[in-house]
C-alpha cells in the first residue's frame, strides 16, 4: 500500500482564514448553540411520540404532527453539524488525541456502557467505579495509553482510544466517538490521528487492530484510514486482523514490497451468501 491509500480529506485553506481567529470561534460557538438547541426541540418532539405509545387512546393527529417535527428537526440537525465540520477544518480544525482527565471519565464511561458498545471492551457491563480503577491501571503503565479524543479547535471531548504497545507494535484496543458525532467523518479523522500518533509519539513499528466481519461501519471507516487486512481468524469469535507498518505510512517502503500479496487468509463463505 502507498501513501496515496490513507485518504485523508484535505484541509480547506483560504487566505482570510487567520485574519481575524474571533470570527471562526464565534462562527463555531454560534452553529453549537444552535445545533444544541435543535437538538432539545428534536428530544422535545421524540418525547411526545414516546407518550403516545403508554395512552390508551392517543390523539392521532398530534402524533403525526409531533413525527413530521422530529424528521423535520433530524434533517435539520444532519446540516448543521456537516456546516459545523467544515467550519471547524477551514479554522484549522482536525483531531488531538491527549491524556484522559478524571473529570471526564464519567462520560467516557457512559459512552462506553450503551447497548452494543461494552461489549467491544468489557464482557459485561461494569460499573464507574471498575472503570476508574482500570484507568488508575491504564495510567501508571508503559504500555497503555488510554487518550481522548477532542476536536483541535473547540476543544470538544468527542471520543475515547486505548492503545497497547508492546515489542514495536502499536494494538488500537478501543475507539469510541461519542453518538451525537458519528457518521460526520470524525472516526476516521481520529483513526488517521491514532496512527501518527502511534509512529511519531509512541515510535512504532507498525499499528494493529481486530475488527468483527459484520462491523460494517467500522470495517469501512478502518478501510478509510488506510488500514489493510492482514489475516483472518475463525476460533472462538471471527475478527479481521487489520495493520499499518511505518514504512508504508512514511512512504519509505518500495514499489515491490508494497504491491506483494495480501496476508489475507477468508473463508469464501464470508464473502458470498449462496453456497458455491
Amino acid at each position: 500500500m502507498n501513501e496515496t491509500q490513507i485518504r485523508e480529506e484535505p484541509t480547506e485553506t483560504r487566505d482570510d482564514v487567520d485574519a481575524d481567529p474571533q470570527k471562526w470561534e464565534d462562527a463555531i460557538q454560534n452553529l453549537m448553540r444552535i445545533i444544541e438547541r435543535s437538538e432539545q426541540k428534536l428530544g422535545y418532539f421524540q418525547n411526545r411520540v414516546k407518550q403516545a405509545q403508554f395512552m390508551d387512546r392517543p390523539n392521532q393527529r398530534m402524533i403525526r404532527a409531533a413525527g413530521a417535527q422530529v424528521g423535520a428537526h433530524s434533517a435539520q440537525l444532519e446540516g448543521l453539524r456537516s456546516q459545523l465540520r467544515q467550519l471547524e477544518r477551514l479554522h484549522g480544525g482536525g483531531i488531538h488525541l491527549r491524556q484522559v482527565a478524571e473529570n471526564e471519565l464519567r462520560r467516557i464511561w457512559g459512552w462506553i456502557n450503551r447497548p452494543g458498545i461494552r461489549k467491544l471492551l468489557y464482557a459485561t457491563q461494569v460499573s464507574f467505579e471498575t472503570f476508574l480503577e482500570d484507568w488508575h491501571r491504564w495510567s501508571e503503565s508503559e504500555q497503555i495509553h488510554a487518550l481522548a479524543i477532542e476536536i483541535r479547535t473547540t476543544r470538544v471531548l468527542i471520543g475515547f482510544a486505548l492503545l497497547h504497545y508492546e515489542a514495536g507494535t502499536v494494538t488500537l484496543k478501543f475507539v469510541i466517538i461519542r453518538p451525537d458525532y458519528r457518521g460526520r467523518g470524525y472516526g476516521t479523522d481520529a483513526l488517521l490521528e491514532a496512527v501518527r500518533y502511534a509512529f511519531e509519539q509512541v515510535e512504532a513499528e507498525n499499528i494493529t487492530l481486530q475488527v468483527s466481519p459484520d462491523n460494517g461501519p467500522a470495517l469501512i471507516c478502518f478501510e478509510n484510514a488506510g488500514f489493510q487486512y492482514l489475516s483472518y481468524t475463525d476460533t472462538t469469535e471471527q475478527a479481521y486482523t487489520m495493520g499499518i507498518e511505518c514504512r508504508e505510512w512514511s512512504g519509505e517502503k518500495s514499489i515491490d514490497e508494497q504491491n506483494e500479496t495480501p496476508r489475507l487468509s477468508t473463508p469464501l463463505k464470508v464473502f458470498f451468501d449462496d453456497e458455491i
